[in-house]
């Protein structure tokens, strides 16, 4: 797997990863990747390979290097129909947002545009993927923290075979999960159902934490120019939909733009179509625009 510098990839168990290689530089601090092509499927089908428990096609867009307390990390992971992944939980804050397909999450069926927040900690699921595969995002606020567990009764689950992944015991608000097979999401503290939305913002972290991660979807109307700006932290773009022009470079639809801290974004300007865009910042210094 190709590696380099900044961006190098972490592995993820039972994935097929994607080999990363540099992303283009746009300017100084400033990256442009993309978000890779056959959706659900994989770029070349890789999901509809025959493998125990189904096969996974992953790529991790990073905001933040090795030399940071952390990395906040965004996986594009693309899944096949019907894979069943249990309960399980993560040891940071995470996000699920799906992009193509559908994905049920405990009682709810996920569809495109939905996204669910959990706090560090909590045991949520199972995940049924639907009858046509799934693409999704599944943010992680501190990459390092990603892992969590699984608990013991689903360690021959052969989904899970083959991994690295931890199995413990249940412990706290866990345990009621004991002897179920599923948690329904509505009314459960920690967990937020929520979809994309013009203008939303989510924190992926308690209000007033500075190394809270933030996530937010922005709507650009056909010729809106956003002004040259930059931010005190790592800051991602990812374009859903439609088209802009950073500077003087088009960018269209699944288009990534990394910024580094104080990497200068020329003025941005949406296409005749507008655009949708996922954005994301490493900590709530990366989310404000600067002059």
């Amino acid at each position: 797997m190709a590696e380099s510098g900044k961006f190098a990839m972490q592995r993820l168990p039972r994935s097929m990863v994607h080999a990363k290689a540099q992303p283009e530089a746009l300017g100084p601090g400033l990256w442009l990747d993309r978000i890779q092509p056959g959706g659900r499927n994989g770029p070349n089908d890789e999901v509809r390979s025959l493998w125990p428990g189904g096969r996974v096609w992953t790529d991790m867009f990073c905001l933040g290097t090795p030399a940071d307390p952390f990395i906040f990390a965004v996986p594009d992971i693309r899944l096949p129909a019907n894979q069943y992944w249990p309960l399980h939980w993560h040891d940071c804050w995470i996000a699920v947002i799906v992009l193509e397909g559908t994905c049920l999450i405990g009682d709810w069926w996920m569809e495109p545009g939905d996204v669910m927040i959990t706090e560090p900690g909590l045991e949520y699921g199972p995940l049924v993927i639907g009858p046509d595969g799934c693409q999704m995002f599944e943010v992680f606020g501190q990459l390092h923290l990603c892992g969590g567990g699984y608990s013991p009764e689903f360690r021959d689950h052969p989904t899970l075979a083959g991994g690295d992944h931890a199995f413990k015991e249940r412990t706290g608000v866990n345990l009621r999960n004991h002897g179920r097979s599923s948690l329904p999401c509505d009314g459960v503290e920690g967990l937020t159902k929520t979809r994309l939305a013009a203008g939303s913002r989510w924190d992926l972290g308690e209000a007033g934490d500075p190394d809270r991660g933030v996530m937010g979807h922005t709507v650009f109307a056909p010729g809106e120019t956003l002004a040259a700006h930059r931010y005190g932290d790592w800051h991602g773009l990812f374009v859903l939909k439609g088209d802009l022009r950073i500077g003087d470079r088009a960018v269209g639809a699944n288009a990534v733009v990394l910024a580094e801290p104080d990497g200068a974004l020329p003025a941005i300007t949406a296409g005749p179509q507008g655009a949708e865009v996922f954005e994301v910042a490493r900590t709530a210094a990366g989310w404000e625009r600067l002059a």
